[in-house]
């Protein structure tokens, strides 16, 4: 029973069962039938919900214990419930890591969907089937952590001068993010006009999909201009809110301006796959 939702509450209609000895017979009431019985039952139901004198007792309940959090019941499944503790926690962890605190404001990206979308099922099952690669790939520009100057500055400065900067143009330290802007490198080899041919496919296929999803409300109709008008597609030159989505860390301004319209279940599976 500690697997289904509100198993408190079975528990307690259990216990009353046994001992009072009742025999119950289900009778199922249609929906907004007006029925007297129904109508009390939904007003108890109501007035229990926001009641926060009700407490529980492990006896009345024929169960051996009842786990709290926050000295509140728990009343879901508790293996369900222990993971999601540890994924906050772990969640937690990455958000406080200095390569982040650095760079960026915390509040500025959207943690929660950040994780639901670099745990996608299409990641999983390109690394079972041998393509692992993509997946050292992703971690590494999440991370920062893909081997330019810089990072090998700070790895093996008795090698690598702390002093040298970006081999093409001898300016600014050679980044991830200047790498993508260098002056010097020519327009057919550059990573950044690759990346922004791929930006803009990407805003295409995600607006399709949120103009065919259902809507919590009506769309406006400045809705497909605002959409394009959100910093994290301003490309040239990249903003930061930008710099984040191509690491796939996903900007809050961005899920903010969606949440207006759709529900965050709606907008996490669209992000999560834009194909």
């Amino acid at each position: 029973m500690l697997k289904e939702s509100n198993h408190l509450l079975w528990s307690s209609a259990r216990a009353i069962i046994s001992r009072k000895n009742l025999e119950v017979t289900l009778i199922k009431v249609p929906a907004h039938a007006d029925d007297s019985l129904n109508n009390h039952v939904d007003d108890l139901a109501k007035a229990a919900y926001t009641d926060s004198r009700l407490s529980l007792q492990s006896s009345a309940l024929l169960a051996p214990c009842i786990l709290q959090f926050n000295s509140l019941p728990v009343d879901m499944n508790i293996r369900k419930f222990i993971g999601k503790i540890f994924d906050a926690k772990n969640l937690l962890t990455l958000a406080l890591l200095p390569r982040f605190n650095l760079n960026f404001s915390i509040p500025d990206i959207d943690w929660a969907c950040t994780k639901f979308c670099f745990n996608n099922k299409q990641l999983q099952f390109s690394h079972r089937y041998g393509r692992s690669e993509f997946c050292a790939f992703r971690i590494k520009i999440l991370l920062d952590i893909l081997l330019t100057l810089t990072i090998l500055q700070k790895r093996k400065p008795h090698i690598y001068d702390p002093s040298w900067l970006c081999t093409q143009c001898n300016s600014p330290p050679e980044t991830l993010a200047h790498l993508w802007t260098c002056p010097y490198i020519l327009p057919e080899f550059s990573p950044f006009n690759t990346f922004k041919t791929l930006l803009l496919d990407l805003r295409t296929v995600y607006l399709d999909k949120f103009l065919s999803a259902t809507p919590l409300k009506p769309l406006p109709d400045s809705f497909v201009a605002e959409f394009m008008a959100i910093d994290c597609w301003k490309c040239d030159p990249p903003s930061n809110s930008c710099l984040r989505l191509a690491r796939g860390l996903i900007p809050m301004s961005l899920t903010s301006f969606l949440g207006t319209y759709f529900s965050p279940s709606n907008i996490w599976s669209i992000l999560d796959t834009p194909k």
